[in-house]
């Protein structure tokens, strides 16, 4: 990914807490020479220095075929936004989108053994729908071993993380400032958390 250094978003705190918060990812492997890609709920580990993610697929999804051992990439993004260049003091100015965004790269390692499976779904809808998770176990263990059985489990073992917050940094905080408001009134909820990251960097750097 391409980020000027304005852009990066290197402190892992708020990288791991941006997985959190938009969990939702895209897994990006190759099969015979072709780029894949699937969107999937991603969890992780939270651990800076030995950075894991945890996933599944549907076993009927031929992704998992050929990905063990590979380098993947899985991309986390959210945030993003028009940026109307009426927000800008000069006249001379042109349109732009800010955004956020986390790649990670790393290997993958396809789970079989029974508990680690079950950890992974564990925890997976104890993020989601803690309550779920208590029904999920009061299920007919037959039920409960089809549905493991039609997915595949794996890890991402993470060796490097790129991290970009392009929120209009090469701007002065009037420009900003005109930028953050336009956003919230935006209909949009997507532009209204856009200006609350705006916020939140503009804070920190200042």
């Amino acid at each position: 990914m391409y980020i000027p250094k304005m852009n990066a978003l290197a402190e892992m705190d708020d990288i791991l807490a941006f997985i959190d918060r938009f969990s939702f990812g895209i897994l990006i492997s190759t099969s015979s020479g072709r780029v894949i890609g699937t969107h999937i709920p991603m969890l992780a580990n939270n651990d800076a220095e030995q950075l894991k993610l945890h996933t599944h697929i549907a076993l009927a999804n031929p992704q998992w075929k050929d990905i063990e051992g590979q380098e993947v990439l899985v991309i986390f993004t959210e945030p993003h936004a028009y940026i109307s260049p009426t927000n800008y003091i000069k006249e001379e100015s042109v349109p732009t989108w800010n955004y956020m965004a986390v790649h990670l790269y790393g290997h993958v390692s396809i789970l079989h053994e029974t508990d680690q499976i079950a950890d992974v779904m564990r925890r997976t809808m104890v993020k989601y729908e803690p309550t779920y998770y208590e029904k999920w176990l009061e299920l007919p263990t037959d039920f409960k071993q089809r549905m493991l059985k039609g997915i595949v489990t794996f890890e991402v073992a993470v060796t490097e993380v790129q991290g970009k917050a392009k929120l209009s940094q090469n701007k002065s905080q009037e420009e900003i400032h005109h930028i953050i408001q336009d956003l919230h009134a935006s209909s949009l909820a997507s532009d209204s958390l856009l200006a609350e990251y705006m916020e939140r960097y503009a804070r920190k750097e200042h």
